[in-house]
């Protein structure tokens, strides 16, 4: 009795095999980098959509801890300026804050770090350089405490480097209306806008800050914004925020930093 063996795979069956394994392999790596790349997307914009409100947040956070001292201005000056770069707002902003500052110095030289509670806190753009294209860096200005020129001097801390335009506006009453004795009597008139303010000139601080910041994503590139301007506008974003300031009939001033920290600086 004659058996025949059974029958094994010709090479073309194997390539045939083989070619349509590589075919279905490539199809689900396309597939696979593809959802990958539209969840980084997908990160990215929700990082990007909280940008603002933080900027806005740490910004409100100072103006609500504004010192001010209705009798003495010059004791504690505001002054908003009206600037620009590039053709977009790029305006600057300087005041005192009673709030914990965000650095540390050393106490007496006591091995004791610190945090002052009244610092000079200011808001101004500069520009990014030249792999930034048309963007401006945000820095956040504190000074340690207050010295003798609390509008100058100070360290400078950046907050983000996409920043297409920064304009602030200042809601308060006219100074012949500022030196009305009552609130009353004053809030008999309307408010007015103003693109500067300036507490000394003004003899007052104004009643609201509005704020409006326009920013890039993060991953958008100087290379990209050049090859497509209108893509790179569409994708920016703008935040307005009203921070309405409130206004102490009197606060005294208060004694040096004497609050122990970790260390650190």
């Amino acid at each position: 009795m004659i058996r025949r063996h059974a029958r094994g795979f010709t090479l073309i069956e194997m390539v045939l095999a083989v070619t349509l394994f590589s075919f279905l392999m490539s199809s689900y790596y396309v597939v696979f980098i593809r959802v990958v790349e539209l969840e980084e997307y997908a990160r990215n914009q929700r990082a990007f959509a909280s940008i603002g409100p933080a900027v806005l947040d740490l910004m409100e956070d100072d103006l609500l801890s504004l010192y001010t001292h209705p009798r003495e201005p010059k004791a504690f000056p505001f002054r908003g300026s009206d600037n620009s770069l590039g053709g977009e707002p790029a305006d600057r902003l300087d005041f005192v804050a009673r709030r914990a500052s965000i650095h540390q110095e050393e106490f007496f030289g006591n091995d004791n770090w610190v945090r002052s509670p009244i610092n000079e806190v200011g808001y101004r753009l500069a520009r990014g350089g030249n792999e930034y294209g048309d963007v401006r860096r945000l820095f956040r200005r504190e000074h340690y405490y207050v010295d003798e020129t609390p509008l100058q001097g100070g360290d400078y801390f950046e907050i983000y480097d996409r920043v297409v335009a920064f304009d602030l506006a200042y809601a308060g009453y006219r100074a012949e209306e500022s030196e009305r004795e009552s609130i009353e009597t004053k809030g008999e008139h309307s408010l007015d806008k103003f693109e500067s303010w300036d507490s000394v000139e003004r003899r007052g601080f104004p009643t609201a800050v509005i704020v409006t910041l326009t920013v890039e994503p993060p991953e958008l590139s100087a290379t990209d914004r050049a090859g497509d301007k209108q893509a790179g506008a569409r994708r920016r974003r703008t935040f307005v925020r009203v921070i309405p300031l409130a206004h102490a009939d009197d606060i005294p001033l208060p004694e040096g930093p004497s609050q122990p920290a970790g260390p650190g600086g």
